[in-house]
């Protein structure tokens, strides 16, 4: 019986973490580039944390995106953002199976 194993899904999610190098937000319809503030991994899941601190205005957009510029994860936003911080996360859970 074939099975996989968790350091092909730890190398997975390895290479996944690898391409993602920044964010992309858009705020009132102006697009800002924004650094990654945080990544968590736990066994199948890796997190990225994107932080919003002086900005202020209707959220709309939010991606992930490669060192070409190329989306890799995109969020669609709908949220009004005040003086207050706001973290914007993007979970990313990876399984493998075998196929017969």
């Amino acid at each position: 019986m074939a099975e996989i194993q968790d350091l092909l899904v730890n190398e997975t999610l390895n290479f996944i973490d690898s391409l993602i190098v920044k964010a992309k937000v858009t705020i009132d319809g102006n697009e800002i580039e924004k650094k990654i503030e945080k990544t968590k991994r736990d066994s199948n899941t890796l997190r990225k944390y994107v932080y919003l601190d002086v900005e202020k205005g209707l959220i709309s957009r939010a991606a992930l995106v490669d060192v070409q510029g190329r989306e890799l994860y995109v969020k669609e936003l709908n949220f009004q953002k005040g003086n207050k911080g706001f973290v914007i996360t993007f979970p990313i859970k990876q399984s493998l199976e075998v196929v017969s």
